[in-house]
């Protein structure tokens, strides 16, 4: 054999640490990226956008910032800036409003010094700019008339976004425009009222919502009576046919007998005995089907004698007619009836 050239001990050195690197990247542990790394990339990439006078893409990335960690103020106060810029008076308020809020609780930072002044005075600077109106649901029921609350589940909807079933009777703040307000609640008809508002306005929309109630469903006693009756004829018709099929077994005993005394062995019997063993052979299939019957018969009357008080129905109005009708047919009995 050739000893190795230098470049293939190069090239051999070079595929050891290729494959030394992918071994180690294989087993070194995935790492994921914490809330407020994600919350520090979103803010950068919208301070870019910004910084390019773009507040329309950098606003959503402010406000999933944010959403993404809350401790991050710093995405909010961007949020409520450019929102105004955007001429989003009522979104920038609400910004505003929840930075005021979140300072409260905030730990002391330098760099939020004098913010809860600013949001202050911002959020004081936007009301005028903002419209607002509140929506008064009425729910109207047999009981009477009275205004929702968030117990009634009464859902408010502002141009098909839920604004949940808290806000009833709360001062709604929007931007100037036309609003499509929907109200809704389980078993009444959801009503719909457009309002117009303009910067500064606050009106009160009066909606109302009627509750029609399920229609009651009236619970009877099933009448016993009949019931029993019925039980009491399956009975007696099951006891006939045992009697039945005691009859015709004797019958068919008898024949049997009188086959034995006239054609012991069974074989070139006379044809005077052919009567006999076609009686025999009749009550022998009455007699197996009449047992069966009788027995069926009798346990199903008893059966819904002794329960035929522990039973009850539903039905309208309980004035329907009943009525039954038991007859005797081939090989049992058949039972009828209308309720």
């Amino acid at each position: 054999m050739y000893p190795p050239t230098v470049t293939t001990l190069r090239f051999r050195r070079v595929a050891a640490s290729v494959t030394l690197g992918l071994t180690a990247l294989l087993m070194a542990p995935s790492a994921s990226a914490s809330p407020e790394s994600d919350a520090k990339d979103l803010f950068a990439r919208g301070r870019d956008l910004r910084s390019a006078n773009d507040c329309g893409s950098a606003a959503p990335l402010f406000r999933k910032a944010w959403q993404v960690y809350p401790q991050g103020l710093g995405s909010l106060r961007n949020l409520a800036e450019c929102e105004e810029q955007l001429g989003h008076f009522a979104s920038s308020r609400r910004a505003w409003l929840d930075l005021k809020r979140a300072l409260i609780t905030a730990p002391n930072d330098a760099k939020y010094d004098g913010w809860d002044k600013d949001a202050e005075e911002a959020a004081a600077r936007l009301k005028p700019k903002v419209a607002a109106f509140v929506v008064d649901v009425y729910v109207k029921s047999p009981d009477g008339e009275a205004l929702a609350n968030e117990n009634t589940g009464v859902e408010i909807f502002v141009n098909g976004e839920s604004v949940g079933t808290t806000l009833v009777g709360t001062p709604l703040e929007r931007d100037p425009g036309s609003y499509r307000i929907r109200a809704q609640m389980p078993d009444a008809q959801p009503v719909e009222q457009t309002v117009n508002v303009s910067a500064g306005d606050n009106p009160h929309v009066t909606m109302r919502l009627t509750v029609t109630p399920k229609p009651k469903t009236e619970v009877v006693k099933e009448d016993h009576g009949t019931r029993r009756t019925i039980g009491w004829i399956v009975a007696g018709v099951g006891a006939a046919s045992l009697v039945g099929s005691g009859v015709t077994f004797l019958l068919r005993q008898g024949a049997l007998s009188d086959l034995d005394d006239g054609c012991p062995e069974r074989r070139n019997c006379p044809d005077g005995l052919r009567s006999t063993v076609d009686t025999g052979k009749t009550m022998s299939t009455l007699t197996s089907i009449l047992l069966p019957v009788g027995v069926v018969g009798v346990g199903a009357g008893l059966a819904l004698v002794f329960t035929s008080g522990s039973s009850t129905s539903s039905a309208d109005s309980g004035k329907a007619a009943r009525s039954v009708r038991v007859a005797p047919a081939l090989g049992g009995l058949s039972v009828s009836g209308s309720f």
